[in-house]
């Protein structure tokens, strides 16, 4: 395997119980690496002499980028249970994951290194909507509760790696992934060592395991007594060696689950208590699933297994340059551009012209802005959908740092209509500012977020985005995410589809009180051809929609909003949606959805952008 280094990091210490109080961790370094590392290249850990060891609180992946830990390297999680707290929310189970990959497409941990819990970090390396996720070659030691835990992941792949945890619950949780491989594992837990299961959000399936050493624990679990939904599983080569069970069937009761094509062949077991167990007690597996165990020997040999050591050539990646002022023309790239740039930034100055590419940028005070004070003579474009890697993968232009301007350009998704979401602009960083833009697409046009958000697992700090006299177009859902994001003077404008909905914002928690997006004397319009047309629906229970001053000269529906059912349960009683001195065509205040709001001056004023944006370090964009 081959893999460009974006920065190779040598180790301070021989081993954690050398820093002593006044050497600082790892945290900030291998964190500033990362964040700095662009897609398809990796951070290196590496040791220096006898020096071998780092240490670290949590870190996030960023979308694309490995942390590779050498061999003979030991990354050491922080033994200080207050790192994996998440803010208060209500929830008393939330953490954070030591290494975790958050709707990071193609990231991943590997190397011939050890990733050690120290006992404390509950989960060592976790990964949430993050396609491709890879794990390969490393140890995973000392977990808390599970030393790999993957949710809502297709296309993960595992290969070559060793889990030894003495305090685990589970080794591998594969939990809603599809098409995932596990190529080569070692596995020593005393709880069950792979668990496959369903979730609220939708079945595991397709799963190929092979190659798989178990010592102890509970063996492989299947399924899910609440969802069940596990289906489309082969294991092959699977020995397992003093287990109390060897593959246990979790199921809906008497009614039996959703568990089928599981299919087992070359399994050893030795030692095994139960080689087949079915809970909970009366629980039958379901008749005619396809369900295929005659793979099941016992007792046979132990074959001694270890995972086949990784390998890869890694090499450092060059810059082309360190210059703080530069200019693109047309036939040059955008991206190398900003590689170029130093680690603090600079202006890039993008001549008229089109430029066909996706542009990453993850150096904080970066200026992007078009030489044309007409956005349409200057347009980055790229056509990626979901399968790319999905929704979050999709972007033509991504911003990832702090302190980031663009101006005057197009950033367009061509992807087209109906063929499912196709992001233009994927904005996660905070204090980020956006003027005279053209910014097109279809479904899902601009992803307005927070970088270091944790999904449905807990509450974050909302990142600040500013978008002054902008046009933004598309259809289903097309400026979504959580972050605070102040909209002035924009033109709004729904492309013709099956059905436009402006706007799905996803604030997670009523705790979560800066999330929110206000539209302050915008334009919203829509193609002649359009019907209804919704100002929005919520993406998750809290989402929160301010429209200030709003020119509606499109079809908008009387009642303005749109339910989304999650979980079976309305959204709209706890969204916070409201108007205040709408105009136009669309403008209906006696018509609209019972649950939203017509402000007063007074309380329109407490959603004006300067208090929205104003944060601790009183930001002001304006």
């Amino acid at each position: 395997m081959m893999l460009l280094a974006c920065a190779v990091l040598a180790a301070r210490f021989a081993a954690p119980q050398t820093r002593t109080n006044t050497d600082p961790p790892d945290t900030a370094r291998i964190q500033s690496a990362l964040n700095l590392c662009g897609p398809g290249r990796a951070v290196v850990l590496k040791s220096d002499g006898r020096r071998a060891a780092f240490e670290s609180a949590p870190l996030i992946l960023p979308r694309g980028v490995t942390l590779f830990v050498g061999h003979g390297v030991t990354l050491y999680a922080s033994r200080n249970p207050r790192d994996y707290d998440l803010p208060p929310d209500g929830k008393a189970a939330a953490h954070k994951a030591f290494l975790f990959a958050y709707q990071a497409a193609f990231s991943g941990v590997s190397g011939g290194g050890t990733i050690d819990g120290q006992g404390t970090a509950p989960e060592l390396v976790s990964s949430y909507e993050s396609q491709g996720f890879q794990i390969a070659g490393v140890t995973l030691r000392n977990a808390a509760r599970i030393p790999a835990a993957i949710y809502k992941t297709p296309g993960l792949k595992v290969s070559a790696i060793r889990i030894d945890s003495p305090s685990a619950s589970t080794g591998l949780l594969l939990s809603n992934a599809q098409d995932a491989s596990v190529t080569g594992a070692w596995i020593r837990v005393p709880g069950e060592a792979i668990v496959l299961q369903a979730s609220i959000l939708g079945a595991t399936s397709q799963i190929a395991i092979r190659d798989v050493h178990v010592i102890g624990g509970r063996g492989i679990r299947i399924g899910d007594d609440t969802y069940g939904a596990v289906r489309g599983v082969t294991f092959d080569g699977i020995a397992m060696e003093g287990a109390r069970t060897g593959f246990s069937f979790n199921l809906k009761g008497a009614e039996g689950g959703e568990a089928r094509d599981i299919r087992a062949s070359k399994v050893c077991l030795h030692g095994v208590a139960e080689p087949l167990r079915v809970d909970p007690v009366g629980a039958t597996l379901p008749a005619g699933r396809d369900l295929d165990l005659g793979g099941l020997s016992t007792p046979c040999g132990i074959p001694t297994f270890t995972p086949a050591p990784f390998t890869a050539d890694v090499t450092l990646a060059r810059g082309i340059g360190s210059a703080r002022s530069t200019v693109v023309a047309p036939g040059s790239s955008i991206q190398k551009a900003v590689d170029a740039l130093p680690p603090n930034g600079g202006e890039i100055r993008v001549k008229p012209g089109t430029y066909r590419e996706v542009v990453t940028i993850r150096k904080p005070h970066v200026h992007l802005r078009g030489e044309d004070s007409d956005p349409s003579k200057t347009v980055i474009v790229y056509g990626n959908g979901p399968a790319q890697g999905g929704t979050f993968a999709t972007a033509t232009v991504f911003v990832e740092a702090s302190d980031v301007t663009i101006d005057g350009l197009s950033i367009v998704n061509d992807l087209g209509v109906g063929r499912g979401q196709g992001v233009a602009l994927a904005v996660t960083a905070d204090r980020a500012i956006f003027r005279n833009l053209r910014i097109l697409g279809a479904q899902d046009t601009l992803f307005a977020a927070s970088r270091y958000c944790y999904g449905d697992y807990g509450p974050c700090v909302a990142a600040r985005q500013y978008f002054a006299d902008s046009y933004i177009e598309g259809n289903t859902d097309f400026i979504f995410g959580d972050s605070a994001a102040v909209f002035e003077r924009c033109e709004l404008h729904g492309i013709s589809s099956g059905s436009v909905m402006y706007t799905a914002q996803s604030r997670h928690t009523a705790e979560q009180r800066s999330s929110g997006y206000v539209f302050d004397h915008c334009r919203l319009t829509g193609d002649p051809r359009q019907g209804a047309i919704s100002l929005g629906r919520p993406w998750r229970p809290y989402a929160t929609v301010v429209f200030l001053h709003a020119q509606i000269d499109a079809p908008v529906i009387p009642a303005g909003w749109t339910e989304w059912v999650r979980f079976g349960q309305p959204s709209l009683p706890t969204a916070y949606y409201a108007e205040y001195e709408s105009s136009g065509l669309g403008a209906n205040p006696q018509a609209r959805e019972p649950y939203s709001h017509q402000l007063t001056a007074v309380e329109a004023e407490q959603w004006s952008p300067r208090r929205v944006l104003a944060g601790a370090d009183n930001w002001n964009p304006r």
